[in-house]
């Protein structure tokens, strides 16, 4: 029988949780599982002594997350901030007691519906928390992922199409069941009152950025990271809050501060922008490398498209903007009405995403990307063709940072 390397506690008194964590580290060898059949804030002293003599403690937070808090402040005294602990919580639990928890100490929080994977992923994470970390991004170094915003110059132009199957294609998937990403992407909803990104794949309504707005805190590290849901191998989302909130509620300094944590963290954020304009625009303006303008080629369509535009330069004079026509296949020949059309943006129509409405469809149907319901079509295609043009520009631009060896950079 193999001797025991590292041990985990569990202190909870439900005995799924305990069932949950003993099932995941009989995977892990020399590992055992104690179990305490009490909530963490009862058992005071002996919680002191359970975090001096194991590798981990996990527990299920309560009610009452200011107790928790203190229990956990104590045990990091107590072991001189060398106690590794993760905590289990409600889907319910207001995002102002997950930062007391992870203020208090605690490494990672899990909803206490995660998955045997899940639960064995961060299990692994808290036990290697005294291991050297990589630089975030791997090998961008503290290069900051690039952001691109996805706006649209009237409803029902496929902006959201477009966001969602761009973010999904930027990923990079590969492998025989296309489990492994490329590039880690972040796909974030800032429409407060009407986005649909997370419907268009399948995922429930965030209360985030309700609670940012509301509550008028601005978004730590923490908060960046447990906001977002995985909706498939390197994709994860921000999807908009089910309750309407003012656009005007958000701040800029918390937007500033949201995509800088997530540039930090992916190779890409991509933004859908709402159809209206707000004073917090400005920083997700000026931290975009590339903003994707969706429209139609009809005249009102392009009209709106102009004062979108303008607003846009005015907030961020040196982003760079790209048109996309949706619904519509590049012609051989530009028609007359394109021509004036383009004149009267300033800027050629580079990008076309045709009108594919059975794709389109099939997809949101199923709350799946194009990828998966549709990726022969040539709405599919197209987007394709755009994510690997914007790929091509980071990596540019990654490849230009590089030192040269022999020259001064």
């Amino acid at each position: 029988m193999q001797a025991e390397t590292q041990s985990i506690v569990v202190i909870s008194e439900d005995p799924a949780v305990c069932a949950l964590v003993a099932s995941v580290a009989q995977f892990q060898p020399g590992t055992g599982v104690r179990k305490c059949a009490s909530a963490l804030s009862e058992i005071n002293g002996t919680a002191l002594q359970l975090a001096k003599e194991n590798d981990l403690i996990i527990f299920r937070a309560g009610a009452d997350a200011a107790r928790d808090a203190a229990a956990v402040q104590e045990m990091m005294r107590h072991t001189g901030g060398a106690a590794r602990i993760l905590a289990l919580a409600g889907s319910s639990m207001p995002f102002a007691d997950l930062r007391q928890l992870t203020e208090a100490g605690v490494q990672d929080v899990l909803p206490d519906t995660a998955s045997a994977d899940e639960m064995s992923a961060a299990i692994r994470k808290c036990l290697r928390a005294d291991e050297p970390q990589p630089v975030p991004g791997g090998a961008r170094g503290n290069r900051e992922g690039m952001v691109i915003a996805v706006s649209q110059s009237c409803g029902g132009a496929g902006a959201t199409t477009l966001a969602v199957n761009l973010a999904d294609c930027m990923t990079c998937r590969r492998g025989l069941r296309r489990q492994e990403a490329e590039f880690k992407v972040a796909l974030l909803d800032f429409d407060l009152q009407f986005g649909a990104i997370g419907s268009f794949l399948d995922l429930p309504p965030n209360r985030c950025l309700y609670e940012l707005a509301s509550e008028g805190f601005v978004p730590d590290q923490v908060f960046a990271e447990q906001s977002l849901s995985e909706a498939a191998p390197g994709l994860w989302v921000l999807a908009a809050p089910a309750e309407i909130a003012p656009l005007h509620a958000l701040r800029p300094e918390q937007v500033q501060a949201l995509i800088a944590h997530l540039r930090l963290q992916f190779d890409f954020v991509v933004i859908g922008l709402p159809r209206a304009l707000a004073d917090w625009l400005t920083p997700v303006l000026e931290a975009s490398e590339r903003l994707l303008m969706v429209t139609g080629s009809s005249v009102p369509a392009i009209s709106q498209a102009r004062r979108l535009l303008d607003f846009y330069a005015e907030a961020s004079m040196s982003l760079q903007t790209d048109i996309v026509i949706s619904r519509e296949r590049k012609p051989l020949i530009a028609a007359s009405h394109h021509k004036e059309a383009a004149k009267l943006l300033q800027k050629p129509f580079k990008y076309w995403l045709p009108n594919d409405p059975s794709a389109a469809s099939a997809a949101a149907d199923r709350g799946v990307p194009l990828s998966a319901a549709a990726g022969r079509s040539s709405l599919a295609k197209a987007i394709r063709r755009l994510s690997r043009d914007l790929i091509e520009t980071k990596n540019a631009r990654a490849g230009a940072a590089q030192p040269q060896h022999g020259k001064a950079v």
